[in-house]
């Protein structure tokens, strides 16, 4: 509602999208642990089917708001990243190719992105596609940043060269996420 000095959000009549969303993702993030990816999945697209472009996009946003939309924008990156990721667990790699390409595109230092596609094309027998994407993210990390891949990709690139059974698709992406040893 317009009123002097600014703008209300009435919710009387109605919700607000963002509690749904949080909802929704929170019920992705308890199924995820328990183990039911499927659950998991379908309450992430639940929450992602909600956002209609941009956090506030037609809101002239000051400083306050600013936070709030680059919270929201991140929360909605990180729950797209574990709706991937209960795919992926779902034997779903052949399905999410060409979404996660698109996202490497629009997100080129995006580590983790990257990490879900190469993963998803070696479980489609696609070693040597993934392996170039680990070479592209290296160039792009030491050009634009001067910094070499993190410890959990340089260990699927070791795992993707070896045809590691961890790569085997009741493993979870977890074992990419640990921490080299003496990192902080």
């Amino acid at each position: 509602m317009t009123q002097p000095g600014g703008y209300l959000l009435d919710t009387q009549g109605g919700s607000v999208d963002v509690r749904e969303y949080e909802r929704l993702s929170g019920g992705g993030h308890r199924a995820l642990e328990k183990g039911d990816y499927e659950a998991a999945a379908d309450l992430f697209r639940k929450a992602l089917a909600l956002w209609r472009g941009p956090a506030l996009a037609d809101v002239e946003c000051g400083r306050v708001l600013d936070v709030e939309v680059t919270r929201l924008e991140e929360s909605r990156m990180g729950i797209l990243c574990r709706r991937i990721e209960a795919d992926l667990l779902l034997g779903r790699h052949h399905e999410i190719i060409g979404e996660l390409f698109g996202l490497a595109a629009r997100h080129p230092l995006h580590e983790g992105i990257h990490l879900q596609l190469m993963l998803a094309l070696y479980r489609a027998g696609r070693r040597t596609t993934a392996l170039e994407v680990y070479q592209r993210l290296r160039d792009v990390l030491a050009g634009e940043l001067g910094l070499d891949p993190s410890y959990e990709l340089q260990s699927l690139q070791g795992a993707l060269l070896d045809s590691s059974s961890e790569l085997r698709l009741d493993q979870p992406l977890s074992l990419f996420r640990v921490r080299a040893p003496g990192r902080y």
